[in-house]
This record gives structure tokens, C-alpha cells and sequence, in this order.
């Protein structure tokens, strides 16, 4: 094994929030720095919401457009001046140009990550990837169904694929208190709250809950739904749920710090449509939130039904709103499906998976080396 620090350089579009976004910062945070030297790039200006503060940001590049031939000739003198042992790519933009400059600059070992499934890639991208994928060492998926899907529409080996299942990103803090936030959101504080968070897009499912949640209040209507988080399906949620007379009762208030409002959930609900395991259902989990799901990607691995939690099939509000309303009608049933949630990640934790994604690092690299 090698004696001297590895030099590893980390590549990401931009650091805005998301999950992708938050894993690499916490890689940074805990990657043992007597073994590893890190660095850490962007393509892109930030946008408005940002985790760019949590991380130390050794260059962003400035891309104005995916094809900016200037920039990326740029990333390819850095990346060959760096003389990395390693690069590591997370998301699209960073896979295809970062991964390419690493190439050109004759990287020794290539890591991408693939955070999810893609079915509306472009032919052009599906090309890409795979191309690029023959240069890579190995390709980090966060559940089996992302490697399968992956590996199925891009004709590439299985063997190239490692599955590491993301772990609880929650920091150890102090949360801020329930009363306050409930007092911020105009929450009644005898209102018990379904807590939702994830981007506002399609295959995130928040249309199926919506409609969940007005069958929900038929029967308690003192509930408030909180989805948190942001995207462009916003504006038509918010419509959907005025349509059905409920807005006073589904609140979106945009993006808040996930720690600080697990504590407020009487239930956590995942409607997704499509997905692989979002990195949310795991922090609930570990916080002992009674869980509602739906039955796609690896979620019923970690959401057993009627053991750690209750699961719908995908684009059923009726199935959703009839364990949502079984929970909220039994405090001790939610208490007991927290405590087994909890007992089921026990053993997923950032040391551990660094301890994997770091074994990783020094094989491949060691490999390539001799």
C-alpha cells in the first residue's frame, strides 16, 4: 500500500443544496488528511441557495455553458499541473468534463458517482457517460437499483459499479426549538405535522401527496403538511393545493435546514414516483420518525413494511393518505416504527462509509500504480 498522501481532487457542478452536494461536503470534512491530500473543484457560479460556505472551494471555473471550450481547457492545465492520483466526480456536468480534463491529463485513477436514475438522459449523454466510463476505475451508485438502471441503459459492466448506500448527513447540533419554528410557519402548536423534504420536481411525487393530504384532513384536520424544499413544480403545488382548499393546511416554505425540522414530524412521508434512496428517509430514520413511503428504488431494503414503516405503491394518494391517517390516529404504532427505523440505520454512519470509500481510493489507486 502506498506510503505517501494521495493526492485527491473532488468535482462537483456547483455546491448548491442537495444531497449529492452534502455528501461531498461531509467527505471533505472526514477524509483522513494523513493519507489524503484533498481538493476540491466547481464548474459553475453559485446560485442563490448554497452549501459553498461548509467547504473550502479551491477553484471554481466559470463555465458559462456546458460547451465552454476556453474553461474547460482551463480544468484540463489545472488538473494537469495538480498531478492528481485520484479524481472524484459527482453529477453529470462534473462526470463528463472533469472526468474528460482527467483523462487528457493522464489521471492515474477516475471515480464518478452516479446519484441517481436518469431515464430522461439524451442519447448524446448516454454516449458519453459510456465512453468515459472505460477510463474510469470505478462508478460509486448510492442503491442497486441505480447501478442496475445505470449499467442497463449505458452497456456498461457490472463489475464497474460499487454500491456505498449514503448514510444520515445530520450533524451533531443544536436544533432550533420546535416553538419557534412553529411560530416562523404560523403552525398551530396542537397541529401535528406530515413533514416532506426533497426538490419540487416530477418524480418526487408531491402531487400525489397533496392530493393525499385533503383526504388526510377529512379526518384530522388538524394537521399540517410542511413541505420543505424548492424546484420549479412550487408554483403549480401551491395551485394544486389552493384548488382543493387546503392551502392553509400545506405549507411550502422553500428550503430549511432538515435537522432543524425532523424534530417538528409526527410522520415522515417520501411519495416519490422515482428515485433510488433519498439521503431524507435515512436522516428520518435515524431520528426515529414514523415513516410513510412508496415502493421504488431502494427504499423497501431500508423501509419494511409494517416493521420500520408503512409503504404505498408510487401515484397512489389513497394509499398514502390511508397510512398517514393510521399513524396520526396511533401515537404508540409511530413510536414504535420510529424506534425500529432507528435500530435499522444504527449501523450506517459517515466513518463507516468513509472508511469503504477510503479502502476504495487506496486499491484503485495502489492498482494503478503498479
Amino acid at each position: 500500500m502506498t506510503a505517501k498522501r494521495v493526492k485527491v481532487l473532488f468535482a462537483i457542478p456547483r455546491c448548491s443544496v442537495g444531497g449529492a452536494e452534502k455528501l461531498l461536503v461531509r467527505q471533505l470534512e472526514a477524509l483522513d488528511r494523513v493519507r489524503f491530500e484533498p481538493f476540491f473543484i466547481t464548474l459553475f457560479d453559485e446560485q442563490k441557495e448554497t452549501l459553498a460556505g461548509s467547504a473550502r472551494i479551491d477553484r471554481c471555473f466559470r463555465f458559462r455553458r456546458t460547451w465552454d471550450i476556453v474553461a474547460f481547457f482551463r480544468l484540463v492545465s489545472y488538473v494537469r499541473r495538480g498531478r492528481f492520483d485520484v479524481v472524484v466526480t459527482h453529477l453529470f456536468s462534473a462526470n463528463l468534463l472533469v472526468r474528460g480534463a482527467a483523462i487528457l491529463a493522464g489521471v492515474p485513477c477516475i471515480i464518478s458517482y452516479e446519484h441517481n436514475i436518469y431515464p430522461n438522459k439524451r442519447q448524446w449523454q448516454i454516449f458519453m457517460d459510456k465512453l468515459l466510463s472505460k477510463k474510469t476505475a470505478r462508478i460509486i451508485v448510492d442503491s442497486n437499483v441505480a447501478r442496475d438502471f445505470t449499467a442497463g441503459q449505458e452497456k456498461i459492466p457490472i463489475e464497474k459499479f460499487l454500491t456505498l448506500h449514503i448514510p444520515p448527513l445530520l450533524k451533531e447540533k443544536v436544533s432550533r426549538p420546535n416553538s419557534e419554528l412553529r411560530r416562523e410557519l404560523g403552525i398551530p402548536g396542537s397541529d401535528r405535522i406530515v413533514l416532506t423534504v426533497s426538490r419540487l420536481v416530477e418524480e418526487k411525487g408531491h402531487t400525489y401527496l397533496v392530493k393525499a393530504a385533503q383526504q388526510v384532513l377529512q379526518q384530522h384536520p388538524h394537521t399540517t403538511f410542511l413541505v420543505v424544499g424548492w424546484g420549479p413544480l412550487q408554483q403549480e403545488l401551491r395551485e394544486e393545493a389552493a384548488r382543493l382548499r387546503i392551502e392553509d393546511r400545506v405549507l411550502f416554505p422553500g428550503q430549511l435546514d432538515i435537522q432543524d425540522v425532523l424534530p417538528l414530524a409526527d410522520v415522515y412521508v417520501d411519495p416519490a414516483v422515482s428515485t433510488d434512496l433519498p439521503i431524507a428517509i435515512m436522516e428520518a430514520m435515524r431520528e426515529g420518525r414514523a415513516i410513510v413511503s412508496t415502493n421504488v428504488g431502494d427504499i423497501p431494503l431500508f423501509v419494511g413494511h409494517g416493521v420500520t414503516g408503512l409503504i404505498a405503491e408510487p401515484r397512489d394518494p389513497h394509499g398514502l393518505a390511508s397510512h398517514i391517517t393510521a399513524l396520526l390516529a396511533d401515537a404508540s404504532r409511530r413510536e414504535q416504527l420510529g424506534n425500529a427505523a432507528r435500530e435499522r440505520v444504527k449501523k450506517y454512519s459517515m466513518p463507516e462509509y468513509m472508511k469503504e470509500f477510503e479502502a476504495l481510493i487506496l486499491e484503485l489507486y495502489d492498482q494503478r500504480k503498479n
